[in-house]
């Protein structure tokens, strides 16, 4: 994900990031899709579909500016800031998961200076940050056949397990906040000890 877009030489302009869904999109099959707050999950997948191409445009990586080590890869701090700024505006994530992310880059920028990378793909960074996968497209394509595997929901918070169109689930942790249901985090479900430590 992150590679692909250091590629670019014209990040600065990022067109086409809207803050809604495909509107001709086929209604979902799982009809626990259609109710609250499931809807808005639904909702964040079809918004992160038709705006990913222009995302991963998004630098997120950089080469050292330090003679000394010039060949090295950096997070590059202002694009993650880009980056977790369209999602904001989104309207589908809360700042706690903005914060989560944030930290996140950080950690493993901190990693970089400890154990420096000449060659990609950068470690931590070789995934899709909303998909949690190294090969999400076709889930993506497919996302209105994903299906509500568990909801627990209770005093305006919780969490929502979606099985996707392949073999994987992610579970949301949202939260309402001024009326709408927001996403928290995400967690990958695939391994069996992810599940474990999570249901």
């Amino acid at each position: 994900f992150a590679l692909a877009a250091c590629s670019s030489a014209d990040n600065n302009k990022l067109t086409g990031i809207g803050s809604g869904y495909a509107v001709n999109a086929t209604p979902p099959s799982d009809e626990a899709f259609n109710k609250q707050p499931a809807a808005n999950i639904l909702n964040f997948l079809r918004w992160y579909r038709t705006n990913s191409q222009q995302l991963k445009k998004i630098e997120l990586v950089t080469r050292s500016t330090n003679p000394d080590s010039a060949n090295y890869y950096t997070v590059n701090a202002a694009g993650t800031e880009k980056y977790l700024n369209e999602l904001k505006k989104s309207g589908f994530v809360s700042d706690k998961y903005i914060a989560w992310w944030r930290a996140y880059f950080n950690m493993v920028n901190e990693k970089l200076k400890k154990e420096p990378q000449t060659a990609a793909p950068v470690k931590g960074l070789d995934f899709d940050f909303v998909m949690l996968s190294k090969d999400c497209e076709e889930d993506l394509k497919r996302i209105e056949k994903s299906t509500v595997d568990n909801q627990k929901i209770a005093n305006d918070e919780g969490s929502i397990t979606v099985g996707l169109p392949t073999v994987g689930r992610l579970k949301y942790w949202i939260s309402k906040q001024d009326g709408k249901w927001m996403i928290d985090e995400i967690k990958d479900m695939r391994s069996a000890l992810d599940q474990a430590q999570n249901d």
